[in-house]
């Protein structure tokens, strides 16, 4: 049997209580075989403002990884380096582990920019798209794509950044794990 693999990526600049249930919950209902985390080097659809060096975060998301029981990371695009492609970690996986069923997670905000991704037609025949609803009750997707509903947590990394680079409170918004590293190695500060 085709073994399952979820890839859950993002910049993670930190991992959040956000991603943590999105993670949480797509895995307990997809009950894949492996689950990856995977830090982009840069998103091509993103702005990097406010960019940390990926080690950092690798240590943010490992903790997570440590409390929420499952999951890896997948340093590929880390490694790769320059413009992160799903398009090519997707190749990278499927030549690791192929004939896998690959599912790809993903929030409303990319989803309505999926016409923009590279290679997406080819993309799609690789991977099922997973669809979390983000800033909305329920996220209607097209044929061949799952639509998970997932509680509805308003916290994002750029309130999280803001907050710390303005001594505000942030516990609660990240795990204890990721707080602590935040404060120790006093990121996001300036």
């Amino acid at each position: 049997m085709a073994k399952s693999i979820v890839l859950y990526g993002g910049q993670f600049n930190p991992i959040h209580i956000a991603h943590m249930v999105v993670a949480s919950e797509v895995n307990a209902y997809i009950k894949p075989d492996e689950f990856y985390f995977i830090p982009s080097y840069m998103s091509p659809l993103k702005k990097h403002t406010d960019y940390l060096d990926a080690t950092y975060r690798i240590e943010m998301i490992q903790s997570v990884i440590d409390d929420l029981g499952f999951g890896s990371i997948c340093l590929n695009e880390i490694d790769r380096q320059g413009q992160s492609y799903t398009y090519d970690t997707v190749k990278y996986i499927l030549d690791k582990h192929q004939n896998a069923k690959l599912y790809l997670v993903i929030g409303t905000d990319q989803y309505n920019q999926l016409d923009k991704w590279y290679k997406i037609d080819e993309l799609k025949s690789y991977i099922t798209f997973v669809i979390v609803n983000r800033n909305k009750a329920v996220q209607e997707v097209e044929p061949g794509m799952l639509s998970i509903k997932i509680p509805r947590i308003d916290i994002s990394s750029t309130l999280v950044r803001d907050r710390v680079k303005h001594g505000e409170n942030i516990q609660v918004l990240v795990s204890s794990g990721v707080e602590q590293y935040i404060r120790e190695e006093g990121l996001y500060e300036h």
